[in-house]
Protein backbone atom coordinates (compact mmCIF):
# COMPACT_ATOMS: atom_id res chain seq x y z
CA UNK A 1 0.00 0.00 0.00
CA UNK A 2 1.37 3.27 -1.05
CA UNK A 3 0.75 5.06 2.13
CA UNK A 4 3.02 2.45 4.38
CA UNK A 5 6.24 4.32 3.73
CA UNK A 6 5.60 7.54 4.53
CA UNK A 7 3.92 6.51 7.42
CA UNK A 8 6.98 4.43 8.07
CA UNK A 9 9.62 6.38 6.55
CA UNK A 10 8.25 9.73 5.79
CA UNK A 11 9.10 9.04 2.18
CA UNK A 12 8.60 6.45 -0.85
CA UNK A 13 11.73 4.78 -0.11
CA UNK A 14 13.70 3.16 2.45
CA UNK A 15 17.08 0.53 2.86
CA UNK A 16 17.39 -2.36 4.51
CA UNK A 17 20.72 -4.50 4.55
CA UNK A 18 20.29 -8.16 3.95
CA UNK A 19 22.96 -10.24 5.86
CA UNK A 20 22.75 -13.75 6.31
CA UNK A 21 22.35 -14.58 2.78
CA UNK A 22 23.99 -17.24 0.99
CA UNK A 23 24.98 -17.99 -2.81
CA UNK A 24 25.42 -21.00 -4.45
CA UNK A 25 27.03 -20.23 -8.25
CA UNK A 26 26.27 -23.31 -10.83
CA UNK A 27 28.43 -23.90 -14.01
CA UNK A 28 28.71 -26.25 -16.51
CA UNK A 29 26.60 -27.29 -19.77
CA UNK A 30 24.22 -29.68 -17.59
CA UNK A 31 23.24 -26.57 -15.20
CA UNK A 32 19.88 -26.34 -16.62
CA UNK A 33 18.67 -28.82 -17.25
CA UNK A 34 20.00 -30.17 -13.59
CA UNK A 35 18.80 -27.29 -11.89
CA UNK A 36 15.16 -27.32 -13.53
CA UNK A 37 14.87 -31.14 -12.12
CA UNK A 38 16.01 -29.79 -8.49
CA UNK A 39 13.82 -26.95 -8.27
CA UNK A 40 10.44 -25.93 -8.64
CA UNK A 41 10.81 -23.34 -10.66
CA UNK A 42 11.12 -23.93 -14.66
CA UNK A 43 14.81 -22.72 -15.01
CA UNK A 44 14.75 -24.32 -18.60
CA UNK A 45 12.78 -20.99 -19.52
CA UNK A 46 15.11 -18.36 -18.24
CA UNK A 47 16.69 -16.31 -20.17
CA UNK A 48 20.19 -14.73 -19.34
CA UNK A 49 19.19 -12.01 -17.26
CA UNK A 50 16.07 -13.35 -15.79
CA UNK A 51 15.52 -14.10 -12.00
CA UNK A 52 12.52 -16.47 -10.43
CA UNK A 53 11.39 -17.17 -7.42
CA UNK A 54 11.68 -20.95 -6.81
CA UNK A 55 11.52 -23.89 -3.95
CA UNK A 56 13.43 -26.36 -3.04
CA UNK A 57 11.20 -29.54 -1.85
CA UNK A 58 11.54 -32.34 -0.44
CA UNK A 59 10.26 -36.00 -1.64
CA UNK A 60 7.59 -35.99 -0.18
CA UNK A 61 6.37 -32.22 -1.64
CA UNK A 62 7.56 -30.28 2.00
CA UNK A 63 8.96 -27.14 1.58
CA UNK A 64 12.92 -26.77 2.57
CA UNK A 65 14.21 -23.40 1.59
CA UNK A 66 13.45 -20.40 -1.25
CA UNK A 67 15.94 -19.64 -3.89
CA UNK A 68 15.76 -16.78 -6.35
CA UNK A 69 17.33 -18.31 -9.08
CA UNK A 70 19.51 -15.60 -11.17
CA UNK A 71 20.54 -16.68 -15.14
CA UNK A 72 23.82 -15.17 -16.02
CA UNK A 73 25.21 -15.66 -18.85
CA UNK A 74 27.28 -18.97 -18.64
CA UNK A 75 26.09 -19.81 -15.07
CA UNK A 76 23.08 -19.66 -12.73
CA UNK A 77 23.88 -18.27 -9.07
CA UNK A 78 21.26 -19.44 -6.34
CA UNK A 79 20.30 -16.98 -3.80
CA UNK A 80 19.15 -18.60 -0.52
CA UNK A 81 19.61 -18.03 3.54
CA UNK A 82 22.48 -18.96 4.62
CA UNK A 83 21.03 -21.23 7.12
CA UNK A 84 19.39 -23.29 3.92
CA UNK A 85 22.65 -22.84 1.55
CA UNK A 86 24.65 -26.07 2.61
CA UNK A 87 21.87 -28.18 2.90
CA UNK A 88 20.72 -26.91 -0.33
CA UNK A 89 23.84 -27.91 -1.52
CA UNK A 90 24.76 -30.87 -0.45
CA UNK A 91 21.13 -32.23 -1.72
CA UNK A 92 22.41 -30.73 -5.22
CA UNK A 93 25.75 -32.32 -5.21
CA UNK A 94 24.37 -35.80 -3.73
CA UNK A 95 22.45 -36.19 -7.42
CA UNK A 96 25.19 -35.08 -9.62
CA UNK A 97 25.96 -37.66 -10.74
CA UNK A 98 27.34 -37.81 -14.68
CA UNK A 99 25.79 -34.46 -15.01
CA UNK A 100 28.03 -31.36 -15.89
CA UNK A 101 27.50 -28.92 -13.09
CA UNK A 102 30.22 -27.42 -10.83
CA UNK A 103 28.68 -25.73 -7.87
CA UNK A 104 30.80 -23.36 -5.89
CA UNK A 105 29.85 -21.68 -2.48
CA UNK A 106 30.10 -17.92 -2.15
CA UNK A 107 28.68 -16.95 0.96
CA UNK A 108 30.15 -14.79 2.72
CA UNK A 109 32.20 -13.07 -0.54
CA UNK A 110 29.09 -11.23 -1.63
CA UNK A 111 26.85 -8.94 0.32
CA UNK A 112 23.29 -8.03 -0.27
CA UNK A 113 21.23 -4.83 0.09
CA UNK A 114 17.37 -3.98 -0.88
CA UNK A 115 15.63 -0.85 -2.14
CA UNK A 116 12.39 -1.00 -0.97
CA UNK A 117 9.06 0.61 -1.35
CA UNK A 118 7.01 2.88 -4.25
CA UNK A 119 9.88 5.19 -5.34
CA UNK A 120 12.98 2.71 -4.81
CA UNK A 121 14.05 2.45 -8.63
CA UNK A 122 13.89 6.25 -8.73
CA UNK A 123 16.21 5.76 -5.73
CA UNK A 124 18.20 3.18 -7.61
CA UNK A 125 18.78 5.08 -10.69
CA UNK A 126 20.25 7.86 -8.54
CA UNK A 127 22.60 5.37 -7.37
CA UNK A 128 23.61 4.54 -10.88
CA UNK A 129 21.27 1.33 -11.32
CA UNK A 130 20.20 0.56 -14.72
CA UNK A 131 16.58 0.32 -15.96
CA UNK A 132 15.38 -2.93 -16.11
CA UNK A 133 12.03 -4.93 -16.19
CA UNK A 134 10.41 -6.92 -13.49
CA UNK A 135 11.99 -10.21 -13.02
CA UNK A 136 15.12 -9.32 -14.79
CA UNK A 137 18.90 -8.67 -13.47
CA UNK A 138 21.46 -6.63 -14.96
CA UNK A 139 24.83 -5.79 -14.01
CA UNK A 140 26.47 -2.03 -13.42
CA UNK A 141 30.01 -2.27 -12.48
CA UNK A 142 31.06 -4.73 -9.74
CA UNK A 143 26.91 -4.38 -8.88
CA UNK A 144 24.39 -6.87 -10.37
CA UNK A 145 20.65 -5.38 -9.59
CA UNK A 146 17.81 -7.48 -8.90
CA UNK A 147 14.16 -6.27 -9.80
CA UNK A 148 11.73 -6.90 -6.62
CA UNK A 149 12.65 -6.40 -2.97
CA UNK A 150 12.23 -8.66 -0.36
CA UNK A 151 9.37 -6.85 1.41
CA UNK A 152 7.98 -4.91 -1.25
CA UNK A 153 6.97 -6.14 -4.79
CA UNK A 154 8.49 -2.66 -6.48
CA UNK A 155 11.12 -2.60 -4.54
CA UNK A 156 14.80 -3.80 -5.91
CA UNK A 157 18.11 -5.27 -4.57
CA UNK A 158 21.78 -5.07 -5.57
CA UNK A 159 24.34 -8.25 -5.11
CA UNK A 160 28.08 -7.59 -5.59
CA UNK A 161 31.04 -8.12 -3.50
CA UNK A 162 31.78 -7.14 0.35
CA UNK A 163 33.31 -4.09 -0.71
CA UNK A 164 31.21 -3.03 -3.22
CA UNK A 165 28.42 -2.91 -1.63
CA UNK A 166 29.72 -1.05 1.58
CA UNK A 167 30.74 1.83 -0.85
CA UNK A 168 26.84 2.07 -2.41
CA UNK A 169 25.64 1.59 1.14
CA UNK A 170 27.61 4.88 2.15
CA UNK A 171 25.43 6.31 -0.80
CA UNK A 172 22.20 6.35 0.18
CA UNK A 173 20.63 9.16 1.46
CA UNK A 174 17.58 7.17 2.56
CA UNK A 175 15.79 5.84 6.01
CA UNK A 176 17.27 2.59 7.01
CA UNK A 177 14.47 -0.21 7.73
CA UNK A 178 14.88 -1.79 10.80
CA UNK A 179 13.77 -4.92 12.10
CA UNK A 180 10.18 -3.96 13.83
CA UNK A 181 9.33 -1.61 10.50
CA UNK A 182 10.48 -4.76 8.34
CA UNK A 183 8.14 -7.07 10.10
CA UNK A 184 5.46 -4.81 9.31
CA UNK A 185 6.30 -4.53 6.10
CA UNK A 186 6.24 -8.34 5.45
CA UNK A 187 2.96 -8.81 6.87
CA UNK A 188 1.38 -5.94 5.51
CA UNK A 189 3.15 -7.73 2.06
CA UNK A 190 1.38 -11.20 3.24
CA UNK A 191 4.75 -12.58 2.90
CA UNK A 192 5.72 -15.90 4.88
CA UNK A 193 9.23 -16.29 6.12
CA UNK A 194 10.34 -19.91 6.44
CA UNK A 195 10.82 -21.04 9.58
CA UNK A 196 8.22 -18.70 11.30
CA UNK A 197 5.36 -18.87 8.85
CA UNK A 198 6.43 -22.67 7.73
CA UNK A 199 7.48 -25.76 9.38
CA UNK A 200 9.56 -28.74 8.21
CA UNK A 201 5.78 -30.38 6.79
CA UNK A 202 4.68 -26.96 4.82
CA UNK A 203 3.37 -27.63 1.59
CA UNK A 204 4.15 -24.50 -0.53
CA UNK A 205 -0.35 -24.37 -0.94
CA UNK A 206 -0.58 -24.33 2.82
CA UNK A 207 1.61 -21.05 3.03
CA UNK A 208 0.51 -20.06 -1.24
CA UNK A 209 4.11 -20.37 -2.03
CA UNK A 210 2.99 -21.70 -4.94
CA UNK A 211 1.94 -18.55 -6.32
CA UNK A 212 5.03 -17.03 -7.38
CA UNK A 213 7.28 -20.51 -6.92
CA UNK A 214 5.84 -23.08 -8.27
CA UNK A 215 5.80 -23.82 -12.19
CA UNK A 216 2.94 -26.22 -13.08
CA UNK A 217 3.57 -26.33 -16.87
CA UNK A 218 7.18 -27.75 -16.45
CA UNK A 219 8.64 -31.64 -16.35
CA UNK A 220 9.38 -33.45 -13.13
CA UNK A 221 11.30 -31.90 -10.30
CA UNK A 222 11.41 -33.59 -6.76
CA UNK A 223 8.56 -33.01 -4.78
CA UNK A 224 6.47 -32.52 -8.39
CA UNK A 225 4.10 -35.25 -8.20
CA UNK A 226 2.45 -34.56 -4.52
CA UNK A 227 2.56 -30.85 -5.17
CA UNK A 228 0.75 -30.95 -8.63
CA UNK A 229 -1.76 -33.41 -6.95
CA UNK A 230 -1.82 -31.12 -4.16
CA UNK A 231 -2.83 -27.98 -7.26
CA UNK A 232 -5.11 -30.25 -9.12
CA UNK A 233 -7.36 -32.18 -6.20
CA UNK A 234 -7.10 -30.04 -3.12
CA UNK A 235 -5.98 -31.72 0.09
CA UNK A 236 -4.38 -29.25 2.52
CA UNK A 237 -6.21 -29.10 5.81
CA UNK A 238 -4.69 -25.44 6.58
CA UNK A 239 -4.13 -22.78 4.17
CA UNK A 240 -1.96 -18.96 5.15
CA UNK A 241 -4.35 -16.01 5.35
CA UNK A 242 -3.74 -12.22 6.39
CA UNK A 243 -5.78 -10.88 8.95
CA UNK A 244 -6.68 -7.63 10.69
CA UNK A 245 -7.66 -7.66 14.60
CA UNK A 246 -9.49 -5.28 16.72
CA UNK A 247 -6.07 -5.16 18.83
CA UNK A 248 -3.19 -6.34 19.02
CA UNK A 249 -2.25 -10.20 18.64
CA UNK A 250 0.35 -12.43 19.17
CA UNK A 251 2.07 -15.51 17.65
CA UNK A 252 0.62 -18.74 18.60
CA UNK A 253 -2.27 -17.15 19.12
CA UNK A 254 -5.74 -19.43 18.64
CA UNK A 255 -7.76 -18.57 15.75
CA UNK A 256 -11.72 -19.49 15.95
CA UNK A 257 -14.55 -19.34 13.48
CA UNK A 258 -18.26 -19.38 14.50
CA UNK A 259 -17.03 -20.73 17.90
CA UNK A 260 -14.53 -23.72 16.65
CA UNK A 261 -10.81 -23.43 16.29
CA UNK A 262 -9.54 -23.01 12.82
CA UNK A 263 -5.74 -22.49 13.43
CA UNK A 264 -2.79 -20.03 15.18
CA UNK A 265 -1.04 -17.10 14.34
CA UNK A 266 2.36 -17.46 12.96
CA UNK A 267 3.10 -13.61 12.76
CA UNK A 268 2.20 -10.15 13.97
CA UNK A 269 2.53 -6.66 14.20
CA UNK A 270 1.02 -3.37 14.67
CA UNK A 271 1.27 -1.59 11.30
CA UNK A 272 1.05 2.84 11.48
CA UNK A 273 -2.06 1.82 8.56
CA UNK A 274 -3.52 -1.05 9.13
CA UNK A 275 -3.15 -1.52 13.08
CA UNK A 276 -3.19 -4.97 14.64
CA UNK A 277 -2.33 -7.59 11.22
CA UNK A 278 -1.10 -10.70 11.51
CA UNK A 279 -0.57 -13.63 9.21
CA UNK A 280 -2.33 -17.37 10.27
CA UNK A 281 -3.10 -20.38 9.09
CA UNK A 282 -6.91 -21.31 9.12
CA UNK A 283 -9.25 -24.18 7.45
CA UNK A 284 -9.70 -23.54 3.68
CA UNK A 285 -13.20 -23.17 4.39
CA UNK A 286 -12.16 -20.14 6.68
CA UNK A 287 -10.17 -18.84 4.26
CA UNK A 288 -12.47 -16.62 2.40
CA UNK A 289 -11.25 -12.61 2.65
CA UNK A 290 -14.58 -10.97 5.12
CA UNK A 291 -15.08 -13.86 6.96
CA UNK A 292 -15.14 -12.97 10.57
CA UNK A 293 -13.63 -14.84 13.50
CA UNK A 294 -11.62 -14.05 16.81
CA UNK A 295 -7.75 -14.28 17.85
CA UNK A 296 -7.96 -15.26 21.36
CA UNK A 297 -10.59 -12.72 22.28
CA UNK A 298 -9.58 -10.02 19.88
CA UNK A 299 -12.14 -10.08 16.94
CA UNK A 300 -10.43 -10.05 13.59
CA UNK A 301 -11.41 -10.83 10.08
CA UNK A 302 -9.89 -12.26 7.20
CA UNK A 303 -8.10 -9.81 4.37
CA UNK A 304 -6.36 -11.88 2.21
CA UNK A 305 -5.80 -15.98 1.34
Amino acid sequence: MPELFPALFGGPAAWRDLPGRGLLRATGGDRVRFLNGMLSADVAALREGSVASALQLDRKGHVLAEVEVIALPGEIWLDTSEAAVEPLAAVLERHIIADDVKLENLTGRFGQLALEGPGAQAAAAQLGAPGFAPGSARRAGELLWLAGGVLSSDGVRALGPQDAIAALRARIALPPIDDEAAEILRIEAGRPLLGVDTGERTFPQEARLERRAVSFKKGCYIGQEIVARIQSRGGVNRVLVKLSADAEVARADEISVGGRSSGRVTSAALSPVSGAIALGYVKPEDAVPGTPLRIGSVAGVVLES
